[in-house]
């Protein structure tokens, strides 16, 4: 099912919240991780889903779409190592985050620049730009990679 361009960033730039109240695990080495939202509307149903199936441990892939039809809004793809080209031949090469486009749908992509965050930020920066006001609280494991190395503790600031 297509989107007109309006239509698109009008679910995008709508206020989301969570559905259920509770703690979530940040998903592992080449776990995944999905749970819903709603918008400000209650008939808007749309699902998260976090995925670290890559082979890079410091790769995620964040994921905000329509739950009645599985419609992909907006993807942000943390990959210092990607490269991602868009129809116009242009070539992205690291994180990059797709928008829903009436006329590529998500095969465009632009640079998004991550300043150097660990993935569990980067889980809250894709929050913030699906507009999800109230996200769940997601526990940080040992098993995620930081900047640094990985983390011996688990962390739920958010």
């Amino acid at each position: 099912m297509k989107l007109t361009q309006k239509e698109a960033d009008q679910l995008i730039n709508m206020l989301k919240q969570t559905v259920k109240n509770s703690r979530l695990n940040f998903p592992a080495s080449k776990g995944k991780l999905s749970f819903d939202v709603v918008g400000e509307r209650k008939i808007d149903m749309f699902v998260i889903n976090i995925d670290r199936k890559g082979i890079n441990a410091q790769s995620c892939t964040y994921q905000g779409r329509i739950k009645s039809n599985n419609l992909i809004l907006l993807r942000l793809d943390v990959n210092p190592t990607a490269i991602h080209i868009n129809p116009s031949g242009e070539k992205i090469t690291g994180t990059h985050l797709h928008i829903y486009n009436e006329q590529y749908e998500l095969s465009k992509a632009i640079a998004f620049d991550i300043e150097d965050k660990d993935l569990y930020d980067n889980c809250y920066t894709f929050f913030e730009e699906f507009h999800i006001i109230k996200p769940p609280k997601i526990e940080y494991q040992s098993s995620t990679i930081d900047k640094g190395g990985f983390n011996e503790y688990t962390r739920n600031d958010k």
